[in-house]
This record gives structure tokens, sequence and C-alpha cells, in this order.
């Protein structure tokens, strides 16, 4: 039975026009089919198996059909799957954290999913929303089926601030008031004593004395003698009270401003004389 001309030259036009899909088709097939030997011969199997899907589909040529939907079944079987797992310092499951993989992302979350990876030996990076991470060094062998990369939380992405020191204790105002009262009493002795030797150096000066150096015990001798009596006296106090007023400034007893050490001079007195006692605490 003969086609009709009109409809047999339809039909020529259409098969012409499918030859150069047909032939597209064929060359993406062929294409995939060895790209995918190549990667699964350096076991990526991840990208091997995208490729094989390619090539197995049901528009490509029996033949390299045949060939691919073979090596698919033998890549299945060779890629190894993981369970990414996280616990925190309590040995609690963890969620919230996403994986990468040799610096590529993996899984947003853990939710104990097996998921594939390609073998070899692999860097398993976990991080929390605070900023928490972990790491894992595992190698991975074909094969293997759900094998549980397990972590633990131990570095934090933001350290907790150094407590700051506390703060010094202050002084007590009751010593602070005697140190600056016995250091000012001492500066006055001092003065004192300078102004009473200059009066006893000038009554010594214009006293009656002989030719041997011998002066009568009244008028301006008496003068001098006690003028220099005083200055040695005001002198020695205000040396004294210079001193121990400093002491106390610098070493009273300190008030507690916050939890920590103190340490201060206590002066003292008694009958056999006077002396500094150093106290503390913590």
């Amino acid at each position: 039975m003969r086609m009709p001309k009109p409809i047999a030259a339809v039909a020529a036009v259409m098969f012409f026009v499918a030859l150069p899909a047909m032939a597209d088709d064929t060359a993406s097939c062929v294409d995939a089919s060895s790209r995918a030997q190549t990667l699964r011969d350096a076991h990526k199997l991840i990208d091997a198996r995208e490729q094989l899907r390619v090539c197995g589909q049901a528009s490509c040529p029996a033949a390299v059909r045949r060939d691919c939907t073979g090596w698919l079944e033998a890549v299945d079987r060779a890629l190894p799957t993981v369970v990414p797992s996280l616990k925190d310092g309590d040995g609690k499951d963890v969620v919230d954290a996403a994986v990468t993989v040799d610096g590529k992302p993996f899984a947003a979350s853990l939710t104990g999913t097996s998921l594939p990876v390609d073998p070899g030996l692999h860097a398993f990076h976990f991080q929390r929303a605070d900023g928490t991470t972990a790491d894992q060094q595992v190698l991975v062998a074909e094969g293997q089926r759900d094998v549980v990369i397990s972590a633990r939380v131990l570095v934090a992405a933001h350290s907790p601030p150094s407590p700051s020191p506390p703060p010094a204790p202050a002084a007590s105002p009751t010593w602070t008031i005697v140190g600056w009262t016995a250091g000012g009493v001492g500066l006055a002795g001092l003065l004192l004593g300078s102004v009473a030797g200059g009066l006893a150096v000038a009554d010594k000066g214009s006293a009656s004395c002989n030719a041997s150096g011998k002066c009568a015990d009244f008028g301006e001798v008496g003068s001098a003698r006690t003028a220099a009596h005083v200055s040695d006296a005001g002198f020695i106090a205000g040396g004294v009270l210079v001193g121990a007023g400093g002491a106390i400034l610098l070493f009273a007893p300190r008030r507690r401003t916050s939890d920590g050490a103190w340490v201060g001079v206590q002066p003292s007195a008694a009958a056999g004389g006077a002396g500094l006692w150093l106290r503390g605490g913590w």
C-alpha cells in the first residue's frame, strides 16, 4: 500500500529534522558515559553517579544505556554513607549545627539522616548558631554504610571576657586623717626645730664669753641652751611624725571593696615603746 505523496513528504521532513536532535542526544550520552568512567576511576563516586544517571536514560542508545546502568549499580554499592552526629559538653545530642566536609557545605542541620560521601580521608567541621565548633577527621572506606561521624563541642568561637581585676581596697578614712595629721604635726616640728636652732646660734653669738670660751650660765647663753634643746626635740619629733604619717598613708588598713586580699600597717604604743603592726587578710 502506497503512502500518499503529501503524507510521505511530511514524514520525510520530520525524519530529517529529528536526525540532528538524535545525534545531539547520542553525543551527550556518550560524553556522560566517558566522564562517569573517569570520575569512577578517581574514586569521585558521587559525581560519577550523576553522569551514569544521564547516560542511563531511555533516550540514550541501548548499548550505552546498558553499560551505564550496570556501572551505576556498582557505584551505588561502593558509595559509602555517613551519619554526622554532635554532642554537647553533657553528652547530649545537638541538632542546631551545620556541617561542612573538606570546606564544602554538607548538611544544614543534624537530623540523623544517612548521607553519601566519597571514599577517602575527610575533615568534618561542625558549627552551631552560637559560634561553638567541633572538628573530626575520618577515613571513610568504599562500601561502608551509615558510618556515624561523632564529634563533641570543644571550641568556642568567642572566648568569654576575662574577669576584670578587683579594685584596690580604699584606705580607711580614719587612718587617712591620722596620717595627714601626723605628717602635718611632724612638719611643724621640723619647722620649729629649724627656728629654734637659728635662735640658739644667734643667742650664743651674742653671749658674754671669755677668751677661753667659757660663758656665763645666764642671759643669752641660757636662752641659747633652751633654744638648742627645743631645736633638737623639734627635729627628732618632727622626723618621727613625718615618717609615721607617710607610713600610715601608704600602709593604712584598707576597706574591702570586693573579694580579695588586703594588707595594712597599724601603729601601736605600749609602756616599753612604740611600733607598727603589719596586718592583712583575704
